[in-house]
């Protein structure tokens, strides 16, 4: 590559952001009208339908939700397939936040806010002309069981999330007791990933930045005594089994292979500790932080930009999981699994796993540091562009395991997504 067009790339990365998120998507999945064959009130239970959840059951993709990727969430998929509308806190305009725009370079937000802006200022829009509080899918970014059954728009901590707490719960209600005033025939609950997922940063310390889980198990038990006071059907989600399974992750080894385009195309000098390495990189966050140092090394005659896949110490920000900190991670998330799968056999709930995607073993082809910043697709057909939240495609997958579990556990005859 010429010195030119290497100026011309370099500095198209000048913006490069440490967060990610997906392009937009309008596509819906158009669910069947067919009765269900356990029918109860019109169309059956999916009459009084209600969703607790994370980001993933509110349909985020990327760093951001808007009415168009909300209407592809598993949810909402779910529900069309038993010929419902879910009825969700639709977000108008350019959303809250607005997502990210393709590609990544731009490191813009559709809205044309900075990717890499303070998140409590960013624009938040408001829900669409003709939605009102309550309603009936209440995932929210960042939950946790706690906040589940005690975070409420006024008391929440977490400043990046508490504009959109505003526009899904009602002042004084959390996700549980919009539920039990609901009084809904079923219930979905998929909370536990935001427990372990502060260990995309590259740290991982059970009751530090991960959840305890000791202190998990009676919180979470508890948010299940509530739901079971209001209905004997409930869908819960377990997590996934391997977080190198993730389309986020990558080894160092990976990146190693790679090490021409990272050169060639950004000026980065991927170093001799990354090959043969199995350290996870969480590359959502690595890679732009990595290319964006590469291109002000280029403007200031620098050398090209060292990037180490060996990490720094334990408690330290670096985005690089050990194989001993993956362990940490897998072996809280197994127990956290094993807990919630007992509860739900225990209590008459159906079952399913995020790891029925996640854990897929198609999701994640060869490495390339010009595909994950280039490209409108650079995790694949199944996640979005921060490579954690589900694509629709990708929410189908989790629609149709939802969907399988309930038949199999209450024979309601839903057609699978």
């Amino acid at each position: 590559m010429s010195g030119t067009i290497l100026s011309r790339s370099i500095l198209a990365f000048t913006s490069m952001v440490v967060v990610a998120a997906t392009a937009c998507t309008s596509d819906r999945i158009a669910g069947p009208t067919r009765v269900l064959e356990n029918e109860s009130e019109g169309r059956g239970v999916f009459q009084r339908y209600f969703a607790i959840g994370t980001s993933v059951s509110a349909g985020v993709q990327g760093d951001g939700l808007i009415a168009a990727t909300q209407a592809t969430s598993w949810p909402a998929q779910l529900a069309a397939a038993a010929g419902r509308t879910l009825n969700q806190p639709l977000i108008d305009g350019t959303g809250c936040k607005s997502p990210l725009a393709a590609p990544l370079a731009f490191g813009k937000r559709i809205s044309g806010e900075g990717a890499a802006d303070d998140a409590a200022q960013l624009s938040c829009s408001p829900l669409q002309s003709g939605v009102f509080l309550p309603v009936d899918n209440v995932g929210l970014n960042g939950a946790r069981a706690n906040d589940a059954l005690y975070t409420t728009p006024e008391n929440i901590t977490d400043q990046g999330n508490a504009k959109i707490y505003g526009r899904v719960l009602q002042p004084g209600h959390t996700q549980v007791s919009t539920m039990m005033a609901a009084n809904p025939k079923l219930v979905s609950v998929e909370l536990g990933a935001n427990e372990v997922l502060e260990a995309r940063y590259g740290i991982a310390i059970e009751g530090g930045n991960l959840a305890s889980f000791d202190e998990w198990v009676p919180v979470y038990d508890k948010l299940l005594d509530s739901v079971q006071k209001v209905t004997k059907m409930a869908v819960v989600v377990g997590l996934i089994d391997d977080l190198g399974h993730a389309a986020a992750f990558r080894t160092g080894d990976e990146v190693w292979n790679d090490r021409g385009e990272f050169l060639a195309h950004f000026y980065v000098d991927v170093q001799p500790d990354c090959q043969n390495s199995p350290n996870l990189i969480f590359v959502p966050f690595a890679v732009p932080l990595a290319a964006a140092s590469g291109a002000a090394y280029f403007q200031h005659n620098l050398p090209p930009f060292p990037f180490s896949c060996a990490g720094k110490g334990p408690g330290d920000v670096d985005f690089v999981l050990t194989p001993n900190e993956q362990t940490t991670v897998n072996h809280l998330m197994h127990r956290m699994t094993a807990h919630i799968q007992a509860e739900a056999t225990k209590r008459g709930f159906a079952y399913f796993a995020l790891g029925t995607l996640y854990d897929r073993n198609d999701i994640k082809g060869p490495f390339s540091v010009s595909a994950l910043l280039g490209t409108a697709t650079p995790y694949g057909d199944y996640f979005s562009l921060d490579g954690l939240h589900p694509s629709a495609l990708g929410q189908t997958i989790l629609a149709r395991a939802a969907a399988q579990a309930l038949n199999d556990t209450y024979g309601l005859g839903i057609p699978l997504p």
